[in-house]
């Protein structure tokens, strides 16, 4: 069996250079090691039993890209067992999550793999733990259905206990749930729009036909003027539409400009270095939040703003005020149970996070007002609209495009709420949780907030060349947390 990969999936699906994979990554980590033939079986039944993609295949048709079923498809092909030289400590378990971050998938199988990793010291007191690793190709689905994925392998320790929803905010002053609300009412408005779009490519074949051609002959002028597309693309879709107005004027403005040049600014290298800050409590976060008026979420991009700054410092770079974030939001309701076809249904939304303010007062305060602004703009709204036109274009205009519109930030940013109770894992505890975005473009630079069980974690994906320590990056928005502990 067959079927369509989907515009909003293909984009992804065919982004990855060799210096930036679309892959995104999850870890899972033990205090003792599970028996990993419950773990293939858990893997087995809820993993490819359950969602047909993971036992499919991208391959192209007769110009058109499909999922396809893999005939020869054998689980071993995607799990495999590693040990840790000894003593396995957490510096080696990084170096070796490291280097898989470059290591493309085989495209003639399903675009996923799983790493059970054994002999790692340092996750306990006395004792060696262990590690899942998961690999997954983003155009498979976005990152909060991944996480989603990876947590239905899960069971509460608890049996009564039930798991709050991945990626819920918590409250309506949280991140996700701010631009979720600014983008909600503009979905339908944008659906018109694109709907728009395809009833004119109906009265007028030849015209987009002529565009799209035209396009793609001139891609690697859109990249040097992007805004290009915007009037193009919009061109074919009438002046009877009511959107098209306000995409044309706003998409342009949205297109304009590039992240601001610092000491990680480059092209990116094959190679990649991983981190990760562990167990910090978030009662804690909630307590410094509650203490200046702010949100958990405010609190953990204040944290980080505060790491940034100093790590930047300690390059030498004291004059940068501010530094561009992608934060991806989730635009389809986000339900316990996940529908066998998964897909990406989300936004990227630019939040320019303020830098170098020292005052916890003054930085929440400004954080704050600068989300506040997210959600009563139209930003989101518009970005969404950017990344659906771009979706309907060749993919000799997509891939640059959206490259260039990943260029205005230094990365991604996401803050993913996971479950409050302990999880397990064919019987064995889940001790934590991280996750790693993936890069395009020129990124150097990616950040994923995941809270799980009272605890947040961090995990740190840089590029080798241009962020060589994303482990010093780390230190200093832990010690950021503290600082913002002891003033609080």
């Amino acid at each position: 069996m067959s079927v369509p990969v989907a515009s909003g999936d293909l984009t992804w699906l065919l982004m990855d250079r060799p210096n930036n994979l679309m892959y995104v990554h999850g870890v899972l980590w033990f205090d003792r090691t599970p028996d990993w033939d419950e773990v293939e079986q858990v893997v087995a039944e809820r993993l490819v039993g359950r969602f047909p993609v993971f036992g499919r295949r991208a391959a192209e048709v007769d110009g058109t890209w499909i999922w396809q079923d893999d005939d020869e498809f054998d689980l071993g092909n995607h799990v495999r067992r590693v040990t840790l030289d000894p003593p396995g400590t957490i510096e080696q378990a990084q170096d070796y999550i490291s280097s898989r971050f470059s290591e493309p998938f085989d495209h003639s199988r399903p675009l996923w793999e799983m790493d059970f990793i054994e002999g790692v010291g340092g996750l306990v007191a006395d004792g060696e733990g262990a590690m899942v690793l998961a690999r997954f190709h983003h155009g498979i689905a976005d990152g909060v259905r991944l996480v989603q994925v990876l947590l239905s392998l899960l069971d509460p320790m608890d049996q009564g206990a039930t798991p709050a929803a991945v990626g819920r905010s918590g409250g309506r002053g949280g991140m996700l749930g701010q631009v979720q609300r600014s983008v909600g009412h503009v979905v339908g408005g944008t659906a018109d729009f694109v709907a728009g779009i395809g009833a004119a490519a109906t009265r007028a074949p030849g015209k987009i036909a002529n565009e799209a051609g035209r396009l793609a002959a001139t891609g690697s002028k859109l990249v040097r003027e992007p805004t290009r597309l915007v009037d193009a693309v919009t061109s074919v879709a009438g002046e009877e539409n009511k959107w098209i107005n306000t995409w044309r004027s706003l998409g342009r403005l949205a297109l304009s400009g590039r992240s601001v040049e610092t000491v990680w600014s480059g092209t990116p290298d094959v190679a990649k270095r991983v981190a990760w800050i562990s167990g910090l409590q978030l009662d804690e976060v909630r307590r410094i939040g509650k203490a200046h008026g702010a949100t958990i979420n405010d609190v953990l991009l204040g944290a980080v703003s505060l790491g940034v700054s100093d790590y930047l410092a300690d390059r030498g770079e004291r004059e940068v005020d501010q530094l561009n974030w992608l934060i991806p939001v989730s635009l389809k309701p986000i339900d316990a149970e996940l529908p066998a076809e998964l897909g990406n249904h989300f936004a990227l939304v630019m939040m320019p996070m303020p830098l170098g303010i020292e005052d916890p007062d003054e930085l929440l305060a400004e954080i704050r007002s600068r989300m506040t602004r997210i959600k009563n703009s139209a930003e989101p709204a518009v970005l969404y609209g950017i990344q659906r036109i771009i979706a309907e274009t060749p993919a000799a205009v997509s891939v640059p495009l959206t490259n260039y519109v990943a260029n205005k930030a230094v990365g991604i940013l996401t803050n993913v709420p996971g479950p409050r109770v302990p999880m397990a894992l064919a019987g064995t505890e889940v001790a934590g949780i991280l996750g790693w975005v993936p890069s395009s473009g020129d990124q150097p630079l990616g950040l994923c907030i995941f809270s799980y069980n009272g605890k947040v974690n961090i995990g740190i994906a840089a590029d080798a060349g241009l962020v060589p320590d994303p482990e010093r990056l780390g230190q200093y928005i832990e010690s950021a947390v503290h600082r913002l502990s002891r003033d609080s």
